[in-house]
């Protein structure tokens, strides 16, 4: 049941990668509300025909670098994937817009930083985070130059809402901290641990993986119209996606050429608790994620 009124059903994912156990559907708010005044009657039956189809698919990442004076990289990511209902202009398109922007700012940059800056436009997100999940399996190789990623899922808004998700990095969020006051304007730097987009993966592998936040529509809204039929251009500024390009970019330049670590790694155990401080183990053993 959707919390936001508008007649407005929500769609998602319930297990990465496969179907679940029971159907599940996505209903509005004023469905939602009708339903619970009929269960206060006494018990209620209902006959839905639910119409789905699966069926094997392909998906393509969009990769480019710009490269570093060392092997060492940072990864930034957004997926372009969205759900069939909607044009996904906000979740995720505005994050895809940003990373193609920031690949046309810092594309005559190879060679000028000390890490590289790998640029990512993930597919299959929406899916239960698979596209970023193969990536991290495919490249396994690879993920010991990572030294940090940055995910864009619908991150933009004015800038007096930027800020960033750490997701337990705690020595992270030091780094951050130490390039806020170049801004000229507030950085929230918040420890929440972001499940739930591409970001998990690297998180899950121990590489420090943090989300940029922002908010482009009223706070009172809840999540917002993400994975409703109402995610459409309309919604989306001009000026909101320009100003989380400035932001990231900013940031960017800074971390590129930042003299000491990102980050430390975590163990497989410090992710394990983690998880578990944050009060994430039951739901994500119900979503089918919890891997310890």
């Amino acid at each position: 049941m959707n919390h936001k009124p508008g007649l407005l059903a929500e769609t998602g994912s319930l297990r990465p990668g496969k179907l679940a156990e029971i159907p599940a559907l996505g209903i509005s708010y004023e469905e939602g509300w009708e339903l619970a005044r009929w269960c206060k009657r006494g018990a209620v039956e209902i006959e839905m025909n639910v119409e789905n189809k699966t069926a094997p698919g392909k998906g393509y990442h969009v990769i480019g670098e710009v490269p570093g004076k060392t092997n060492e990289t940072i990864i930034v990511g957004a997926h372009f994937d969205g759900h069939d209902i909607s044009q996904g202009a906000g979740d995720d398109a505005t994050g895809t817009v940003v990373v193609l922007e920031l690949a046309r700012i810092l594309a005559p940059l190879k060679n000028k930083f000390q890490r590289a800056l790998r640029l990512i436009a993930f597919d299959a997100e929406e899916l239960g985070v698979l596209g970023s999940q193969e990536y991290v399996n495919l490249h396994r190789g690879d993920l010991g130059n990572v030294a940090l990623m940055i995910n864009l899922d619908s991150a933009y808004g004015p800038v007096a809402t930027h800020g960033f998700q750490t997701n337990g990095f705690r020595d992270t969020e030091a780094v951050l901290k130490t390039y806020t006051k170049d801004f000229g304007y507030p950085l929230a730097l918040k420890d929440r641990v972001v499940t739930a987009s591409d970001n998990f993966p690297f998180f899950m592998e121990g590489i420090p993986a943090i989300c940029m936040s922002a908010r482009g529509e009223n706070p009172a809204l809840g999540r917002g119209f993400g994975h409703t039929a109402a995610d459409t251009l309309d919604k989306i500024a001009e000026v909101d996606i320009k100003a989380a390009v400035m932001t990231i970019a900013r940031m960017l330049a800074r971390l590129a050429d930042h003299a000491g670590s990102l980050g430390a790694r975590r163990t497989r155990e410090e992710i394990k608790q983690i998880l578990i401080e944050k009060d994430l183990e039951r739901a994500l053993r119900a979503q089918d994620k919890w891997k310890f």
